[in-house]
């Protein structure tokens, strides 16, 4: 009779090399969770967006849109140039921009117009380009900025405060050491090493000061009237709209333009009240600083803080202005200073765009049942009902369950506080999120709540 032939041996799970357990666990892991994971899938322009931001006079969307699994790209092709949009609401602000260098080509020389944009695409542009170009390796990443948003954070302003408390320390000890000392060269030598620490401080903040004024102070008041006229904001940071305003306010400062745009493009949740939109387009920006400066100080922000503030180059007068409305709106709320430390640090014109959609969920969350006070240590904007209810907003738009967005879930469950047993937690969207998104949010106890930003192009005449 046939003896059964041995069975392998199989090594206990002890015996395997510990790196080599680790490493076969998280390729398990992996894979496992990987067949769950989505792709964003790329949508036609029709099934996104009303006709009137499809095409229009002078321009169309590209077809395909991309999506990265938050927020769908969008590159518009225009007369003057290819323009990119991160999301519908930024979509919307540019088409209308389009619509405005449309009007100007009318009272103006039509070269003037086509040469500012040719010169602007090529500098402001090349990213739009390189998408229709290569659409797959430039347009289906999440951008770093909007990733940065998910992570802890640590409060610039105060980081830059603490390093001036440092230094001032610093300075005040090692002058007294050098006074004891009957003028040793020890002394002397750490007191000029700590002035010259002063003084490289106080020229960054000078230069960062010098920059601001330069990219954003020195509009005249006939080119923020021309904004005014065609209802777009006067701090743009499309350059093919600015070069051309700037050029044609010259030369034909009293034309009148046969539509008139209604309004600044605002964000959702955030009612841009009349004073604001005077101040954005009839007030010299170094007057409205100054009250800006007050109204931080107000909020318990220290000056190095406000200055930070006051001179982040990502942060236009229109932006100051549009956060300042929606801290205000949150009338009640505890440590709403930490909305301005937050906004210090963004890095990306998407991030800042995304930034203060949040904060208009944020408002939108409050007028549905107030919030008591504002998360610190949170990039996006996040607060607690007075209950503990933890309540988080971002305004992303079309969300899908990537390895990359898992990825950001995680560490954004890192930076948040540990809520009371049985306390709700809210998470606002500015859109609307895929079946296996929200079966996510769901199992990790989250009270999804989908609000779709209503984006129009069609400007409105009188």
């Amino acid at each position: 009779m046939q003896q059964p032939r041995p069975r392998p041996r199989v090594p206990h799970l002890r015996q395997i090399p510990p790196l080599f357990v680790s490493v076969l666990l998280c390729a398990a892991t992996v894979a496992i969770a990987g067949e769950d994971f989505e792709i964003a899938p790329d949508h036609a322009t029709a099934e996104l967006l009303p006709a009137d931001m499809v095409s229009g006079p002078n321009f169309h969307v590209v077809d395909p849109v991309h999506g990265d699994g938050l927020m769908n790209h969008f590159v518009i092709d225009s007369r003057f140039g290819k323009f990119d949009a991160y999301g519908k609401g930024v979509l919307a602000i540019r088409i209308r921009e389009v619509a405005a260098l449309t009007e100007l080509a009318k009272v103006s020389d039509v070269e003037i117009v086509a040469g500012g944009a040719v010169k602007g695409v090529e500098s402001e542009v090349k990213t739009a380009t390189q998408v229709v170009t290569h659409p797959v390796q430039t347009i289906t990443g999440i951008p770093k900025g909007i990733a940065h948003l998910f992570g802890g954070y640590s409060a610039r302003g105060q980081e830059l405060s603490a390093d001036a408390k440092s230094s001032a320390k610093s300075s005040g000890s090692q002058g007294s050491q050098g006074s004891a000392g009957s003028g040793s060269s020890t002394g002397n030598a750490s007191a000029s090493a700590s002035g010259g620490s002063t003084t490289q401080s106080n020229d960054k903040a000078e230069k960062a000061a010098k920059s601001y004024a330069e990219h954003y102070l020195g509009i005249t008041a006939a080119e923020r009237d021309y904004y005014h006229k065609l209802g777009v904001d006067p701090y743009t940071d499309n350059r093919v709209l600015r070069d051309t305003i700037r050029r044609d306010a010259k030369i034909s400062g009293a034309a009148s333009f046969g539509m008139k745009f209604v309004g600044l493009p605002g964000i959702p949740g955030i009612a841009i009240v009349e004073r604001a939109v005077d101040e954005i387009y009839n007030e010299d920006p170094a007057v409205i600083r100054q009250r800006t400066r007050k109204t931080l100080a107000d909020f318990g922000l220290s000056p190095t803080e406000i200055e930070s503030f006051m001179n982040a180059p990502l942060l236009s007068p229109t932006r100051q202005v549009l956060l300042l409305a929606g801290v205000q709106a949150l009338d009640g709320v505890a440590q709403r200073g930490e909305l301005f430390r937050h906004s210090i640090g963004l890095t990306s014109i998407e991030e800042v765009q995304v930034y203060l959609r949040s904060v208009g969920l944020l408002v939108k969350a409050h007028q549905s049942r107030p919030v008591a006070s504002i998360v610190p240590g949170v990039r996006l904007p996040s607060a607690l009902r007075a209950d503990g209810s933890l309540v988080v907003c971002g305004a992303f738009e079309a969300v899908y369950w990537t390895e990359t967005v898992a990825r950001l879930a995680h560490e954004l469950r890192a930076a948040l506080p540990t809520t009371p047993p049985g306390a709700a937690r809210e998470l606002w969207l500015a859109g609307a999120l895929s079946e296996r998104a929200q079966r996510a949010g769901n199992d990790e106890g989250w009270d999804v709540h989908a609000v779709p930003e209503e984006a129009s192009a069609t400007p409105a005449a009188h």
